[in-house]
């Protein structure tokens, strides 16, 4: 057992944790503050190392377990479950699954390659069309990767790219980052929408509307998204042409055989849910409920089964946004947010004045601390969130304009470790994709597309009033 370096790290994460509840050295941190510190350091320990694939949920209920004895309400514990985030989570999930199972994702994803003439920039093209539509159709980007990484990995053995080489990178980065950036956007195109709500403080979550959303958010990841795909053009592009051709596409999107009455229905639905998010300020239908009665019509129709239930949606994944969302609240009531407050403020408030400088210094620190605040940098925006963003918000900086810099580090990778994605991408793929260094070109190419999609956004923020 101790020779798994993952089970190692858990137990070294555990004695400093202890260490720390003992010696207690934070100056001015009451002892609770230090025994919830404690708790959240074991909690990642088993949420990033995950000894013997153990799940989510054994971390969350470390947590949970841990504040309630601490003396924390359940009302603390668990007051991520009562955000809209979650429960615009679950249905989401169940979209997912629903675009799996009819097979109307793979229907799409064909349907887009067929329509153009097989070339490398087409290709790119193809794969952006793909991550639009699957994004409008589903938030959850693990469904996405299920269905594009393996059209991908079948593009790549077609068009005679050797595994690992830079032409099969190529094909597979742009796929995997069409299924990860453009959907950040707008509200319900990736998780990244539903858990910054979570994680807004409540006085400032009205601001966070499907509209306001996509006019303050859908223009910067546009360039991401863009910026990103033509350097990984630039840099990995085959020298020789593409050895497919379109009959290539035609003959596999005829072996799906015709449209289904599930596909119809499954599509019909899921586009009158993008069609009430869209228009959320005229009929006053928050976003979660609108996602709760598609829901609710899928199983009608029985495109979800009630023996889907439990297979539909990941519930263990559930468990760990849901704690997760919980962490803001447990850290403001231990007192470790207000402790730190000031230290942010300090380093933070004096860079207001000059949103650019803001925005810069706020994302690329949000990378830094993705090097070791692993799962996605939520114990970091837990930790910030309740602090920074109303100060931000009153030195006229809207609340979305500043979850920018925190879209940007939960999308971040450099190395392959950071991003949880890139793991799964690389299971579906069989590790035939793409080689580390091509991951750290990627990782470098999306640092790029960040800053240049500052540079654009911050005079037009201005332009639309969400930077004064």
């Amino acid at each position: 057992m101790f020779k798994d370096s993952r089970v190692i790290g858990v137990i070294l994460v555990i004695l400093t944790a202890l260490m720390l509840s003992f010696v207690k050295p934070f100056n001015g941190l009451a002892p609770l503050g230090h025994y919830v510190i404690a708790a959240l350091m074991i909690t990642l320990a088993f949420w990033i190392f995950k000894p013997g694939g153990i799940p989510f949920l054994v971390g969350s209920a470390i947590l949970v377990a841990g504040g309630l004895t601490l003396g924390l309400k359940y009302s603390v514990v668990a007051s991520g479950f009562v955000s809209s985030a979650v429960w615009i989570l679950i249905p989401a999930l169940y979209f997912g699954f629903v675009l799996q199972k009819t097979g109307l994702g793979r229907r799409i994803a064909y349907l887009v390659l067929k329509s153009f003439t097989p070339s490398w920039a087409t290709m790119a093209l193809s794969w952006f069309i793909i991550g639009l539509l699957l994004s409008a159709l589903t938030p959850s980007i693990t469904v996405r990767l299920a269905i594009v990484m393996p059209i991908a990995l079948g593009v790549i053995d077609a068009c005679r790219q050797k595994y690992n080489s830079n032409g099969s990178a190529y094909i597979a980065l742009i796929a995997f980052g069409m299924c990860i950036f453009p959907g950040t956007g707008w509200l319900t195109g990736s998780l990244g929408g539903p858990i910054m709500i979570g994680f807004l403080p409540p006085e400032l979550r009205s601001l966070a509307t499907f509209n306001a959303w996509f006019r303050i958010l859908a223009l910067p990841w546009f360039i991401v998204t863009a910026v990103y795909v033509l350097l990984i053009y630039l840099l990995m592009k085959p020298k020789e042409p593409i050895r497919i051709t379109l009959d290539t596409f035609r003959k596999q999107y005829a072996e799906l055989g015709p449209v289904t009455r599930q596909e119809i229905i499954a599509a019909l639905i899921l586009l009158g849910a993008l069609l009430l998010f869209t228009t959320e300020t005229w009929h006053g239908i928050p976003t979660a409920a609108t996602a709760l009665l598609a829901l609710v019509l899928l199983f009608l129709f029985r495109i979800i089964t009630p023996d889907e239930i439990g297979t539909g949606a990941n519930w263990d994944v559930i468990m760990f946004f849901g704690v997760a969302l919980s962490l803001s609240t447990i850290l403001v009531e231990a007192k470790v947010t207000a402790w730190i407050a000031p230290a942010l403020e300090a380093g933070m408030l004096a860079l207001a004045p000059n949103p650019l400088l803001f925005m810069m210094v706020a994302t690329f620190g949000v990378f830094l601390i993705r090097f070791v605040d692993v799962p996605w940098g939520y114990s970091t925006i837990a930790l910030t969130t309740t602090v920074l963003i109303p100060a931000w918000n009153q030195f006229g900086i809207h609340p979305l304009v500043a979850t920018f810099a925190y879209l940007a580090g939960i999308n971040f990778f450099l190395l392959g470790y950071q991003q949880p994605w890139v793991l799964m991408a690389e299971g579906i793929i069989r590790n035939r994709g793409w080689a580390a260094g091509h991951i750290f070109t990627a990782g470098f190419c999306y640092i790029v597309a960040v800053a240049v999609a500052l540079l654009v956004s911050v005079p037009y923020w201005r332009m639309i009033g969400a930077v004064q």
